[in-house]
C-alpha cells in the first residue's frame, strides 16, 4: 500500500471518529434533557456495529427507549446532530436508515421520535427539532417541515398526549 493510500486510510478513520464522538456528545446531551423524576430509559443502543464489522440487529432500532414514569407509556428517540444544512435541506438518515426505523415503529407499535440538533457544537446545539418519524418522511427534509418542530435547545422534555415536547 503506498503512503498516500495509507494517509487517506489514516484520515478516514479519524473523521469517522470524530463523527462517532460528535453523535455520542448529542446522545448525552438529548438523555440530559429528560428528567429523572418524569422519564426512565427502558434502553439505550450504543452502535455496537461500530467496534466490529459484523451486523448487529439492536443497531437497527432507536438510540433511546424511554418511559414516562407517571403514564407508563413508552415511546423511543432517534438523535441526531447536524453542524448544518446541505443543499438546504436537513439531511438527517439514508433511506435504508429510515425504513429500518418505520420498520421497528411499525413492529413496535410505539410513538417514534426524531430529536436533531443543528449547528453550535454536539454538546450544545444551536437548534434543535423533535419531528413525530411520521412526519420526517425523508431523508433530506426541507426547513418547512423541519421548522415547524423547533423547541428551545436547552429546554427539559415533556410528555402530553403520546407526544414529545
Amino acid at each position: 500500500m503506498g503512503l498516500f493510500r495509507k494517509l487517506r486510510k489514516v484520515i478516514s478513520v479519524i473523521f469517522e471518529n470524530e463523527a462517532e464522538q460528535k453523535g455520542d456528545d448529542f446522545e448525552k446531551y438529548v438523555v440530559d434533557l429528560f428528567d429523572e423524576k418524569g422519564f426512565s430509559i427502558v434502553q439505550w443502543t450504543t452502535d455496537m456495529a461500530r467496534k466490529h464489522t459484523r451486523f448487529v440487529e439492536s443497531d437497527c432500532g432507536p438510540d433511546l427507549v424511554l418511559r414516562h414514569r407517571r403514564t407508563n407509556e413508552i415511546f423511543c428517540v432517534e438523535c441526531k446532530y447536524r453542524s448544518k444544512l446541505f443543499k438546504g435541506k436537513l439531511q438527517w438518515s439514508t433511506p435504508r436508515q429510515l425504513g429500518r426505523y418505520r420498520t421497528f415503529a411499525n413492529d413496535n407499535l410505539i410513538p417514534f421520535f426524531v430529536v436533531i440538533g443543528l449547528g453550535g457544537k454536539a454538546g450544545k446545539p444551536k437548534r434543535m427539532f423533535c419531528i413525530p418519524l411520521e412526519d420526517a418522511k425523508y431523508p433530506a427534509l426541507s426547513p418547512e417541515l423541519f421548522e415547524k418542530f423547533e423547541r428551545r435547545p436547552k429546554k427539559k422534555f415533556l410528555w402530553k398526549q403520546e407526544t414529545l415536547k
